[in-house]
């Protein structure tokens, strides 16, 4: 029984505490925002952009990574080279 009660009293605070004001949040808003309509909203569809097909996102990420490679192992071999 006492453990009822205790989850009546959590949820009741908890409750009572999502019903106060806070005013940090609330005073934030311009008079102008206050009164404006909500915006309009469009389907997700023409939101994003069409991503590229799959073939030719792996091929770009491939050639990206083989540039990559490349550029670190000419680096390791300059500071392979490199007189101390």
């Amino acid at each position: 029984m006492q453990i009822c009660t205790r989850i009546a009293l959590i949820l009741t605070v908890t409750a009572a505490a999502a019903c106060t004001r806070v005013p940090e949040l609330e005073d934030r808003l311009t008079p102008d925002l206050r009164g404006a309509d909500y915006p309009r909203l469009l389907p997700l569809d023409d939101a994003l952009e069409p991503l590229d097909p799959p073939q030719q996102a792996s091929q770009e990420l491939q050639d990206e990574l083989d540039a990559r490679s490349a550029r670190l192992k000419r680096r390791a071999e300059a500071v392979k080279n490199a007189e101390l």
